[in-house]
């Protein structure tokens, strides 16, 4: 996705932003897709006001005719900011591919190549959470998919299969309105000519929309190792006062009498990764569980359409996901009353 946006906001969007993995600086969105040209479209840009005597690296995608394989593309673009920085009289600027400086993003499409500065410098899913256990989700899918269940924090939100807890903690954190807060320093912003000037640990604190009461936040699952790690995971995250975690099957699983209606949202076990669970049995008990709870909605990840079937529901909702490169479906039911 492209938008216009000034400074301010780029960066705030580096440091808070949720459920994205990239944010580019766009450079030039039409420079030729073939080798010469490219290396001059690339001379013709202000390499040396932004990576200057700086590392370096460049991450380039897609494929072209004459470009048609990702190191051989990073190799042109390389070529043509070491010829802007040298044909301005400043040294050679040194290559580092793992903790460059400034990360130059190269994307072929449409024939065309467009170039940008990815401004996290990394991907913007690390958080610091220590993601652990077996097929975790990464920190910015689970955000997406809580913002497109409809997490706002005006109602409980209940994982029965919460494993070591990202997707429980990526919705607690937006029902309680925090902010991601990266620290400036780990993203590419500090040193490039737009974003200098500004106070970028006060953008990246500007605290988001919460619940006047915080609503319930609870998971579950029947591994005590990975209740221990979510248990670890949501304190690093100053979460642990705000989310339950129990230990224990789906069918032992009490909600507390009298609560309003409210998000059963979870990614339970599909059988690719985790060998050895019961994953049929599991599908059969949540469909069991959320029937028990009419008013209430269930929004779950699903990469196999067999075990939805298990769940004896009709979503009324469903999106297209893809999830550690597999196609999966984030699919929403409403239980009725």
């Amino acid at each position: 996705m492209r938008c216009l946006v000034d400074a301010a906001l780029a960066a705030r969007l580096v440091l808070s932003a949720r459920s994205v993995s990239r944010i580019v600086w766009e450079l030039a969105d039409d420079l030729p897709a073939e080798p010469r040209g490219l290396t001059r479209g690339m001379a013709d840009l202000p390499w040396e006001e932004i990576v200057g005597d700086r590392s370096f690296a460049v991450r380039a995608t897609g494929y072209a005719p004459e470009l048609r394989h990702s190191g051989f593309t990073a190799r042109v673009v390389k070529d043509g900011v070491v010829d802007r920085c040298r044909a301005r009289g400043l040294p050679r600027p040194r290559v580092e591919i793992e903790r460059p400086a400034v990360l130059i993003d190269a994307r072929i499409a449409g024939g065309r190549v467009r170039v940008g500065v990815d401004l996290g410098r990394r991907s913007l899913h690390f958080r610091g959470t220590g993601r652990r256990g077996r097929a975790p989700l990464r920190e910015d899918v689970a955000a997406g998919l809580a913002l497109l269940a409809g997490v706002t924090g005006r109602g409980a939100v209940v994982d029965p299969f919460c494993g070591t807890g990202t997707l429980l903690a990526e919705a607690a954190a937006i029902a309680l309105g925090r902010p991601v807060a990266r620290p400036p320093e780990t993203t590419g912003l500090p040193d490039l000519p737009p974003f200098a000037e500004l106070d970028l640990r006060a953008l990246g604190e500007i605290p988001l929309p919460a619940a006047d009461r915080p609503p319930l936040l609870l998971g579950a699952d029947a591994d005590a190792v990975a209740v221990r790690e979510a248990r670890a995971a949501l304190a690093r995250q100053g979460l642990a006062g705000h989310v339950r975690i129990e230990h224990g099957p789906l069918d032992r699983l009490r909600l507390p009498a009298g609560l309003p209606p409210g998000l059963v949202l979870t990614n339970p076990p599909w059988g690719r990764r985790l060998a050895g669970a019961a994953v049929d049995a599991s599908w059969r008990e949540l469909g069991r569980f959320v029937r028990g709870l009419p008013g209430w909605s269930l929004a779950v990840l699903s990469g196999d359409p067999e075990l939805t079937r298990g769940l004896r529901l009709r979503a009324t909702r469903h999106w297209n996901v893809a999830v550690g490169g597999v196609s999966a479906r984030l699919l929403l039911y409403e239980i009725a009353p």
